[in-house]
């Protein structure tokens, strides 16, 4: 039933229509629902996430905390990956999460984007081709805008994507 209703929020999404999608990662990511964090644009070549300023994702300083802009860089990165490679198909793990902060952000939302190169697909799909353990690994970066449109932090989130039918232990749920 939760698959059915992913793939249908998914097919929304593509389509603009993002808040069942945001329903559904509320329920299977509960990590992510303390934050706010919020699907905005979810398309094959870009994908957005907002960052809400809130009191829950700052620090003591009363700026943004550092690991609530690694958190929607992160899920931002995934969300990418995810409009390239059905989860039906594909195991999809973060493997590392690199972040540099550039500056404060300003006070107000702050937004993530990832930008999906041309061409990625393909070139996932021959990694795994060639990978003896079947696993493509690369990089999917993402940045965070403050409020005034200024990039504050740019992470290289590292991803191994895998063929089911490759992955020797699956989940059990």
């Amino acid at each position: 039933m939760l698959q059915r209703f992913f793939d249908a929020a998914l097919e929304r999404a593509r389509h603009g229509k993002v808040v069942r999608l945001n329903a559904v990662f509320r329920y299977i990511l509960p990590f992510n629902v303390p934050h706010g964090i919020r699907v905005t644009s979810f398309a094959e070549n870009e994908v957005r996430v907002a960052l809400p300023d809130k009191r829950a994702n700052r620090n003591h300083l009363n700026g943004m905390h550092a690991c609530a802009i690694a958190t929607a860089c992160e899920f931002c990165s995934g969300l990418a990956v995810l409009a390239q490679f059905d989860m039906k198909n594909y195991r999809l793990i973060m493997n590392r999460l690199e972040v540099d902060y550039t500056r404060r952000p300003a006070k107000g939302m702050c937004e993530a984007r990832a930008v999906v190169p041309d061409g990625l697909k393909d070139e996932v799909l021959k990694l795994m081709e060639c990978a003896e353990d079947g696993a493509a690994r690369f990089t999917m970066p993402s940045t965070l805008y403050d409020a005034d449109g200024e990039a504050v932090a740019r992470a290289q989130v590292h991803w191994h994507v895998k063929a089911w039918n490759a992955v020797k232990y699956q989940p059990t749920l």
